[in-house]
């Protein structure tokens, strides 16, 4: 796995996600996170979410190949607009697992 998966949302907009095992200090920092697998054309998200502190979180239970992989937003209005692009509501159905911006 490389350093970064980078995901594209509905917008066109790319977001860069580091696995959560080579990231640096969590606690008291903000962000997005995603459960995510690996498909033949890269990864897809299980289920995502978004937290004031990463440090504290709950983090889902991978299983298999599934990674837990996270991004720093200081705001909270940009992680939910992040969470929103990469998993639109209509399609948040879909994913099973899938937990809201909270």
């Amino acid at each position: 796995m490389s350093s970064y998966v980078i995901f594209r949302g509905a917008s066109g907009a790319e977001y860069s996600y580091m696995p959560l095992a080579r990231a640096p200090l969590l606690k008291g920092r903000s962000g997005n996170y995603v459960l995510s697998r690996p498909t033949e054309g890269g990864w897809a998200i299980v289920s995502a979410g978004e937290a004031a502190d990463l440090g504290s979180t709950p983090w889902p239970q991978p299983t298999g190949e599934e990674v837990v992989l996270i991004r720093f937003n200081v705001s909270r209005a940009a992680r939910e607009a992040e969470l929103s692009d990469l998993v639109p509501p209509a399609s948040a159905d879909g994913l099973p697992g899938l937990r809201a911006a909270s």
